[in-house]
């Protein structure tokens, strides 16, 4: 049976330090009285043999000692709690070699489990390399690209994408800016993302992901077809409605069937103002809607653009304060309707959610970089759970509820802001209002080369 760890003769602590010091301290005086009794009295045998057996003691006792501290971190790879002697050494290696064996199969698994990942991913994965040619490609990517192009490592970007738009895309990935773009292949409409590879912090690549979006983007269509469709067909029966309507405001009524006119009245505006945002998006989406960009003297568009709203701050019992900062006679290239559209959209919110008494700020800037314009209003303010869903189709905030409105107005404006070049933001915080940040191209492009907004 082994000994308790206290009654072992290899401890450890301070007793062993003091012990093994007071042996060489007195190793050490017995030698160099020794060689000092050589060098006087002459040597004899008897000194010879004392220093000889003294010596190799004292070097029994280093070796010793320097080995157990050796043996130690060998004996944990082991798995032994204290190896004792150096004979443990050829356990020890053959334990490094198992450990190294153990340490070559976890390697080969790892380096089997990616390719093995990558055979089963429905969306295709390509990988260029800092030279630009294609490094790496699963099996769903040939499959998106189709058989008829074969990728093969070592492929340009332009082997890969025979069109100009991929190209282009990759090389502003390179530059380190991710892009997406749609692209028909084989058939297929592939959803193309190009996302700078930088494990090290440089770009050192350009990572590719394929998804196939034919059956949503045959959905889409088709739910837009039909949005377009009721919306159409049912302006004819509301407008009949409104007519018949309006024919019993003029009769002479009694009380209850004025107020049930009325509110006859009152449905048909609602409905006809869902009619009228359901095909405006319906046209943005689909990409039926064209902007006409002209140029506008920033003054003339303001004066019109506040004397149009004017009203709606009469009738909520809010002021309406402009703020412009730009050049004297600044002129923008833009389309007046479609940029009057998204800032009385705007402003129309703000107008309806301050209090009354309230202010709602109107600023623009005119900059290097663009056009910015901000509307600021006193209102509840929005939480920042509902800041990602407000430009959605029909969500209306939970503050919003209580207001008329379709849900439509800030799909509309996100999706005009997009067809403009531009984006929409909003900063909010409870209690403290809301700021709207619309953020366009000083110059807006051709109309000509833009295509459906992206979703």
């Amino acid at each position: 049976m082994d000994q308790p760890e206290s009654q072992r003769g290899d401890g450890s602590g301070a007793p062993v330090f003091l012990g093994r010091a007071l042996i060489s301290l007195v190793s050490t005086l017995f030698l160099g009285f020794g060689l000092g009794m050589i060098v006087h009295a002459g040597t004899t045998v008897l000194w010879a043999l004392g220093l000889m057996g003294t010596l190799a003691f004292v070097l029994f006792l280093l070796a010793r000692w320097q080995v157990r501290p050796l043996a130690e971190p060998l004996g944990q790879l082991q798995g032994v709690t204290r190896p004792r002697a150096p004979g443990d050494l050829p356990l020890a290696w053959s334990a490094l070699e198992q450990e190294n064996v153990d340490l070559r199969e976890r390697a080969a698994r790892e380096e089997s489990l990616l390719p093995g990942i990558m055979a089963r991913l429905e969306e295709g994965v390509i990988l260029f390399g800092p030279a630009g040619n294609l490094e790496q490609f699963n099996p769903a990517a040939q499959r998106h690209l189709g058989l008829g192009a074969p990728l093969a490592k070592g492929m340009a970007i332009k082997e890969v994408f025979r069109n100009q738009e991929g190209p282009e895309a990759v090389q502003k990935a390179y530059r380190g800016l991710s892009c997406e773009w749609r692209m028909v292949r084989a058939g297929r409409t592939l959803r193309v993302r190009a996302i700078p590879f930088a494990p090290m912090g440089s770009v050192t690549g350009v990572l590719l992901t394929l998804d196939d979006v034919t059956s949503q983007e045959a959905l889409e269509t088709t739910r837009q077809k039909f949005i377009s469709n009721v919306s159409h067909e049912l302006k004819t029966p509301v407008t009949a409605i409104r007519i018949a309507a309006e024919n019993l405001q003029e009769e002479h009524l009694n009380q209850t069937a004025r107020f049930t006119a009325q509110s006859i009245m009152r449905s048909v505006d609602r409905l006809t103002l869902l009619l009228g945002d359901l095909s405006e998006l319906s046209r943005i989406e689909s990409g039926a809607l064209h902007l006409a960009p002209v140029r506008l003297e920033l003054t003339a568009f303001l004066d019109t653009l506040i004397r149009d709203l004017q009203p709606q701050g009469s009738d909520y019992g809010v002021q309406l304060a402009l703020d412009v900062d730009a050049p004297p006679g600044a002129v923008i290239l833009a389309d007046p309707l479609r940029l009057h559209q998204v800032i009385e959209n705007l402003v129309s919110n703000a107008l309806k959610f301050s209090p009354p008494g309230g202010q709602v700020d109107l600023s623009v800037r005119i900059t290097g970089q663009g056009q910015i314009w901000e509307v600021r209003d006193q209102g509840p303010g929005i939480p920042e759970a509902e800041q990602v869903r407000i430009f959605e189709r029909f969500y209306r905030a939970q503050a919003a509820k209580a207001k008329p409105g379709t849900g439509l107005g800030l799909a509309i404006v996100k999706h005009l802001c997009r067809l403009m070049g531009g984006e929409v933001t909003v900063e909010s915080r409870p209690g403290e209002g809301a700021i709207f940040r619309v953020i366009l191209p000083l110059h807006l492009g051709s109309q000509e080369s833009a295509g459906p907004p992206s979703r």
